[in-house]
């Protein structure tokens, strides 16, 4: 039997869930833990393992649906995933005229839209699930979580996943297990070797595969081990890493104080040190530093800066 990846796959929306997860920046799962390039969307990585392990039935269309679902990437774990509401007046923008009357009031072009005097909190989140429903999927996507965001271990979402694969799973770590024992004789085991920023061996352990990663990279190798160690340790590893990083901080700049290294004569402690090369004018003997431009950010208008140029390298 292929699997679901074999016939087909969910490019275009997968793609566009990958591409929200890499421009949530400083959101990411994996990225605060250090740099590194070329990134695997996490997303991308589950879409994947699962598109691997799942079967195909004689249903392609019923295959595409179970596949979406268990991603919550269909229209009801799309609705699921919501974290916002729409604002009225895009609302008004996907309504009829009918709706338009029964809902909003007559002058439809105030700026400031809101909905008629009178609707219940309940009518209000029908009308919210009517037009997201409405949206398109790039629509959809600026009001919702990202998968990896919520908790999708909704019965009603599960019955349907198990009655389609014959499967008895309420998550996901559950249905991979599953699978995999059905197709290997245990869980699924995913490796990596060279993992780079970690993410195929951190997405795959949290889905519930066993995973293998190496790289001849260090910093990949401690990037990975973060991931699946502190990241994946949970609140209480987090807890005590922050408890270390703390008492770290402290004991290096209660030395640096000691040792006056930052401060000036006015006691004043530097937040920053800019660097720049210097050249002595063969003419003049004067040192000129080779900076383009002194500006240190474009965006902190309230902000301003002492500036203390100094010449100490010879």
């Amino acid at each position: 039997m292929k699997s679901f990846i074999e016939t087909q796959f969910p490019v275009s929306k997968v793609s566009k869930e990958s591409y929200k997860e890499r421009k949530a920046g400083g959101g990411q799962t994996l990225t605060g833990l250090g740099k590194w390039w070329g990134r695997k969307p996490l997303i991308l990585v589950r879409a994947a393992i699962l598109g691997l392990l799942m079967p195909t039935s004689d249903n392609p269309l019923k295959d595409r649906e179970i596949f979406l679902k268990i991603l919550t990437m269909d229209d009801e774990g799309m609705w699921l995933r919501k974290k916002s509401n729409i604002p009225v007046k895009e609302i008004a923008e996907h309504l009829t005229l009918r709706e338009k009357d029964m809902w909003l009031p007559a002058d439809s072009t105030n700026t400031k839209l809101s909905f008629k005097p009178g609707l219940t909190r309940e009518q209000k989140n029908d009308i919210q699930k009517l037009v997201f429903n409405r949206l398109t999927y790039d629509q959809k996507l600026n009001y919702t979580f990202r998968p990896e965001q919520i908790d999708s271990r909704n019965p009603e979402l599960w019955n349907k996943i198990n009655s389609h694969l014959g499967t008895n799973a309420s998550d996901i770590q559950e249905l991979m297990k599953e699978l995999g024992e059905r197709e290997f004789g245990h869980a699924p085991k995913v490796g990596d070797c060279f993992c780079g920023g970690g993410s195929v061996p951190f997405e795959a352990a949290r889905i519930g595969c066993d995973v293998f990663g190496s790289d001849l990279n260090p910093v990949a190798t401690l990037l990975t081990w973060a991931g699946l160690n502190i990241i994946g340790g949970g609140d209480d590893v987090v807890e005590q890493v922050h408890e270390t990083q703390k008492e770290i901080y402290e004991a290096v700049d209660e030395q640096i104080s000691e040792w006056g290294i930052e401060h000036n004569e006015q006691g004043w402690r530097a937040d920053a040190y800019l660097y720049c090369v210097e050249v002595v004018c063969p003419e003049c003997g004067w040192k000129v530093p080779l900076a383009p431009s002194w500006i240190i950010g474009k965006t902190h208008y309230n902000s301003f800066f002492g500036l203390n140029i100094s010449s100490f390298f010879q």
